[in-house]
């Protein structure tokens, strides 16, 4: 008999998502799973589960948008072009999220206890955070100086391209100090900011009122943030967070968060560059173990879920500055952070860092392919 594509569809990325937990009970997974089955009616999948001692249990579930010939990348493909796709989102995109609340529903009404492998690693960063935030002086923390220092060219970029924010909404995800947050308050836009952190969601709001704003705070990961339906923004603002996180799926959340022609805007370390590789290596005490700086398949996610798409590329020969820092000033990359130094030591930096900013930005333009050796990439992307 043949094979269903939809079916089997369906029961590829179920599984897939089932991989992705762990279970607090010693259980064979075999086992379970042959006690699975799969079934497709008119409107959704039918999936029973039958444990001796419960007896048969049945789910169903119709929140899934299939192909008709599959959902494998090639088949994507050629169905795009033949235009016989049921949405303008892949499958493998727009279902991710709901295989993964599927899972959930079945293995717990199957009366199975199960940790997420993705909790452990939220509760790995949140305490690393709460305790960066309980060890910093927020008192000493230059807003404006964060923001316009000559070596913070990803947020000089930023504010420029952005432009008049006053009386937007906009969202900060993985807010940190607050430092964004605040001043994008302070040019007149109506900012939320969220983090898995409450600690440093704490830290904003007072970073806030030591500036005189108000900022909504809101506590959630990357992944999913729970605003009530309807919640949208005008810009969603997201920096040094997506190199945490499961890229593609937190693409897919702050898209959803965007009003029409709304526009989200990041930006995040590369994977390439041997220089800034060597120095996290080193640097473990100021960096959690499970940060993966984005590759080329992640850049490319943007393309895939969003109409246009900008990059800037920062950071090449202004990397001597770091091997300055490292090398001659012998400073240790555990004791301070050196991102957050090359900033508040700005004007120190500043005779140097221009002339190789100007020349990061000839190479580039004569040898766009070095653009992957970057330290950070900005990206500018419209819904």
């Amino acid at each position: 008999m043949a094979k269903n594509i939809r079916l089997e569809s369906f029961k590829y990325h179920f599984l897939r998502a089932f991989e992705e937990y762990s279970f607090s009970k010693k259980i064979v997974i075999r086992e379970f799973l042959e006690h699975l089955d799969f079934h497709l009616v008119e409107k959704g999948v039918i999936i029973k589960w039958e444990k001796p001692v419960v007896g048969e249990k049945k789910f169903f579930f119709s929140d899934f948008i299939f192909y008709k010939k599959g959902d494998s990348a090639i088949a994507i493909e050629k169905q795009n072009k033949e235009g016989l796709v049921f949405s303008d989102d892949n499958v493998q995109a727009s279902n991710k999220i709901n295989f993964s609340k599927a899972v959930l529903e079945v293995m717990k009404l199957s009366g199975l206890e199960i940790n997420r492998i993705e909790d452990d690693k939220l509760k790995i960063e949140e305490e690393f955070h709460d305790n960066w935030a309980d060890n910093e002086d927020l008192n000493k923390i230059d807003v404006v100086l964060i923001n316009e220092a000559a070596t913070a060219p990803e947020m000089r970029y930023i504010h420029g391209k952005l432009g008049d924010i006053n009386g937007k909404s906009l969202l900060d995800v993985g807010c940190g100090l607050g430092e964004a947050s605040v001043y994008f308050a302070m040019q007149g836009a109506n900012v939320t900011a969220t983090d898995l952190s409450s600690g440093m969601l704490k830290s904003a709001s007072k970073l806030a009122r030591n500036y005189g704003k108000c900022i909504e705070t809101h506590k959630a990961s990357a992944e999913s943030f729970g605003f009530e339906d309807g919640t949208l923004f005008d810009i969603v603002y997201t920096g040094n967070l997506l190199h945490h996180v499961d890229v593609e799926q937190a693409l897919l959340e702050m898209r959803s968060l965007l009003k029409p022609g709304g526009v989200l805007v990041t930006w995040d370390p590369l994977h390439y560059n041997p220089i800034i590789n060597n120095y996290r290596k080193k640097a473990t005490n100021v960096r959690t173990p499970d940060e993966h700086p984005l590759k080329w398949q992640d850049l490319k996610l943007f393309n895939k879920h969003f109409t246009s798409v900008e990059r800037k590329y920062f950071w090449l020969s202004s990397l001597l500055i770091f091997v300055i820092m490292a090398l001659i000033q012998r400073r240790d990359p555990n004791k301070e952070r050196y991102w957050k130094s090359v900033i508040s030591e700005s004007k120190r930096w500043a005779p140097l860092y221009w002339p190789l900013a100007a020349i990061d930005t000839a190479i580039l333009f004569l040898v766009p392919p070095l653009r992957l050796l970057c330290w950070n990439v900005v990206i500018f992307s419209k819904k």
